[in-house]
């Protein structure tokens, strides 16, 4: 013990501690006298005692070798992932925490004995990787080579168009989307979200029981006949949806909005949308950038392989290179996997001028991932409505926006106030969508910039939500104060996209319809008008498009998209 305390203080001891050279801790290591010592010492020296710097040396450099680690194919579909989600943090806590304990440990040589263990065991890890296909660790030579692939593309295209792929595309959603979930899964017993799962759940089938809605639920979709009624609903709405009977012509407006003055103030919407997209596109990570840019007909390629890359530089530098930006400029992009409480997001400073802006200002952009975990699953199922923002709002998603900026609350003001003249923009697509709805009204209504830092009274709040869902419902005499909070939310609809259509009221009206339907029929009917051999009568019909009220829930009102129109995409022949 004597010899290891002498060890320990020789390595402090060289320079401005003469006296611990003559004192007791040196001579015979005694306990008593150590604490004495080390409590006259300056406190980095105590730290310099009490720690292990070559094993702290050695955890270090594993850390930042796992900060650049990028394997590529079947290799880092399967571990790339975890390099940030489980090596890296574990690492991270190890460099804090073993050196601490090690050199608290009395014996002699134990930094250098742990230090040549680890690193052995990381040298061989290194030797692995080396052997497996991995990403080149010059940025800068990726890059190159990156563009001059994007280059021989675009000539490509110049000679003809590519063909989009929407069945790879589909399967690069799901691998993602199966990737994140795995994630989820994995950190679900340690991150402490297993008690709140179990509470959602228990709260979610209560909702279900005293509501009424579970009752409701079941009538309509455990009935006998409910793949046949809602065979027969199907066949009944895509007859009406393709003739000027259809509820969403019927709603179209006939010209353009108050607050689209003229065609050029349209194009700009729909210019800055094209832009958004990307960004919504992005938030949800690498695979379903990928995803997107195989259903790309024309326009440049980027490469984005299958989660290639996790690593968060290797991320950055590829999302920007499909929204347009510097790497530098994207700030604490969400790794792969879902948080619980946390939405998923990224932060950008877009220097481009926006059209939407009266005065072309540049953007703060915040982008917000839809449901790509079991994490946002899980907000998807508190769909009743809770207080929010001067009126009723899906519980779940509000529970999240909320969340949301409180956590990203300094950052926005500290990036809107070191880019002076710029504006916020959030956007998002689902779930995403429908919490960028809820924050910007919320940040307009409330005026949290301004009650953050005076100075932002001026930042123009505006909102890009793809395929949103309906989660707010405002207060009847609140209604001129959130309608001018909705002024600049833009919402986009594509084709027979459900989400936007999703809601508690929404879910009971299908299962009355399907339950009205079944009942209408019998066991020969109901098959035969399913599969087109009967047709359907008009009672039946009646029934289907039936807009009655239906009997009063719980916290099940009918909530609408927080924007003061919608824009509804559609594939036309011209």
């Amino acid at each position: 013990v004597g010899l290891g305390w002498k060890i320990l203080s020789k390595k402090v001891c060289h320079s401005d501690c003469s006296a611990v050279r003559d004192s007791p801790l040196h001579l015979y290591g005694s306990t008593t006298n150590l604490r004495s010592t080390l409590a006259s010492l300056p406190n980095r020296k105590q730290e310099e005692v009490m720690s292990a710097p070559k094993l702290k040396e050695v955890l270090e450099d594993a850390e930042e070798s796992l900060k650049s680690a990028e394997l590529t194919g079947l290799p880092g579909l399967i571990f790339n992932p975890m390099f940030d989600n489980v090596f890296l943090p574990v690492t991270e806590k190890a460099t804090d925490i073993v050196p601490a304990v090690a050199g608290a440990v009395p014996l002699p040589f134990v930094d250098d004995v742990s230090a040549l263990a680890l690193g052995i065991s990381f040298g061989a890890m290194k030797l692995g990787y080396s052997i497996l296909p991995h990403a080149d660790e010059d940025l800068d030579r990726e890059t190159d080579n990156l563009m001059i692939d994007e280059f021989l593309s675009m000539e490509a295209y110049a000679e003809k168009h590519r063909t989009p792929k929407p069945l790879l595309s589909s399967l690069m959603g799901v691998i993602g989307f199966g990737t994140s979930t795995l994630i989820d899964l994995a950190r679900l017993p340690f991150s402490g979200d297993l008690r709140t799962w179990i509470k959602t759940t228990k709260e979610f089938l209560g909702y279900l029981m005293y509501s009424g809605v579970g009752q409701e639920l079941m009538e309509g979709f455990l009935s006998v006949g409910v793949v046949d009624a809602m065979m027969i609903i199907a066949r009944v709405q895509e007859e009406k949806n393709n003739s000027k009977e259809s509820r969403r012509i019927r709603t179209a407006m006939t010209s353009f909005p108050e607050t689209v003055a003229d065609k050029s103030v349209f194009k700009g919407i729909i210019f800055d949308a094209m832009r958004y997209a990307k960004y919504s596109s992005a938030a949800y990570g690498l695979s379903m950038i990928a995803s997107a840019e195989l259903l790309q007909v024309f326009g440049k390629k980027i490469e984005a392989p299958i989660v290639k890359s996790t690593s968060e530089c290797k991320r950055k530098l590829k999302m920007s290179r499909y929204i347009g930006v510097d790497a530098e400029d994207i700030i604490d992009p969400t790794p792969p996997g879902g948080d619980i409480d946390l939405l998923g997001h990224f932060i950008a400073v877009d220097q481009r001028p926006t059209q939407t802006s009266p005065q072309k200002k540049p953007a703060v952009v915040l982008a917000l991932r839809g449901t790509y975990t079991i994490s946002g699953v899980k907000s998807d199922a508190e769909c009743y409505s809770a207080p929010f923002c001067n009126g009723r709002a899906h519980k779940g998603i509000a529970k999240r926006t909320d969340k949301l900026w409180e956590y990203i609350k300094e950052k926005i003001v500290s990036l809107l106030k070191a880019n002076p003249g710029y504006d916020l923009v959030i956007t998002g697509h689902s779930l995403g969508a429908g919490a960028a709805g809820l924050l910007a009204l919320k940040l307009k209504s409330e005026g949290l910039l301004a009650k953050a830092d005076p100075t932002l009274a001026d930042v123009d709040i505006r909102c890009f939500a793809f395929a949103p869902p309906p989660v707010y419902l405002c207060e009847n005499d609140k209604k001129s104060v959130m309608d001018d909070a909705m002024k600049s939310t833009y919402a986009f609809i594509h084709e027979n996209d459900c989400v936007p259509f999703c809601s508690t009221d929404s879910i009971r009206r299908i299962a009355r319809v399907v339950d009205d339907v079944d009942a209408a029929t019998n066991v020969i009917e109901g098959p035969l008008m399913a599969i087109g051999k009967k047709d359907i009568t008009p009672e039946i019909k009646d029934k289907v498009f039936d807009e009655s009220e239906l009997p009063f829930a719980p916290d099940a009102e009918k909530l609408a998209i927080p924007a003061p129109y919608a824009i509804w995409m559609r594939h036309v022949n011209v």
